[in-house]
């Protein structure tokens, strides 16, 4: 009898550092690379990334490396459960950058040893009123409120340079942060309006963010537009801040 229990026990304990050792986190990047396009100088960008736990025990993030002082990469939350998620906003300041712009942010996890990347790409123009096959007025989106009328609605256009029709996709936007009416197709030579509204819960709120959108042209140009907003009311808690 002595036998068999001492045996028991030396199997719960097997099974149990078994399963200690098969629990392992692991990191899934499903989109690790994100290209903006075409944008202009002194902007700021941002794309959101998910992280997903994918193991079998808690993902905990360790540290987060940018990779240069115009970019930042705020993460969500540190601990991710197994089968959650959590977002990684990638912002990137065009500054006076010019041409093809790389960057990339590094992320150790308790996965390790080795870090995982996430990579951003932009094209830094000098010229936005003057880009091809399509250019877009204006080529950064101000809602900002200066006073107490409410300002929440821009309109603009996209005009087709080219000699040939084109389908405009919309590649990527903040979720559930504007309402977006954009042409999906416009003919050569020609001009479409278009005009983005912020939804009324993020009015109080200020900001700088971004969409990009693609055109049909041999290439799938892509181009991505800033959008900011300040509120200057006299006598408002955002005013006083500003002053300070």
């Amino acid at each position: 009898m002595r036998f068999i229990s001492i045996l028991s026990l030396l199997l719960a304990v097997v099974i149990l550092f078994s399963n200690i050792a098969i629990a392992q986190p692991k990191l899934t990047i499903p989109e690790a690379e994100f290209d903006f396009g075409y944008v202009p100088q002194n902007a700021q960008i941002s794309h959101i990334f998910w992280l997903f736990s994918t193991g079998t025990d808690s993902l905990k993030v360790i540290n987060i490396r940018p990779g240069c002082g115009c970019t930042k990469a705020p993460l969500e939350k540190q601990e991710i459960a197994v089968g959650d998620s959590t977002r990684l906003e990638v912002i990137f300041k065009t500054q006076t950058y010019r041409g093809r712009q790389t960057k990339r942010p590094s992320i150790t996890t308790n996965e390790g040893p080795d870090t995982k990347n996430v990579k951003i790409s932009a094209d830094v123009i000098t010229n936005p009123d003057s880009t091809y096959p399509v250019t877009i007025y204006p080529y950064k989106f101000d809602i900002s409120q200066f006073g107490e009328a409410v300002r929440k609605l821009l309109e603009f256009e996209i005009a087709n340079v080219s000699d040939k029709d084109l389908d405009i996709q919309l590649i990527d936007m903040p979720y559930n942060m504007f309402k977006l009416k954009m042409p999906k197709r416009i003919k050569a030579g020609s001009r479409e309006k278009g005009k983005i509204e912020l939804m009324d819960e993020y009015l109080s709120e200020e900001f700088e963010k971004s969409i990009t959108i693609q055109v049909s042209d041999e290439t799938s140009s892509r181009f991505t537009i800033p959008i900011k907003r300040v509120i200057r009311i006299p006598g408002s808690d955002l005013s006083k801040k500003d002053g300070k």
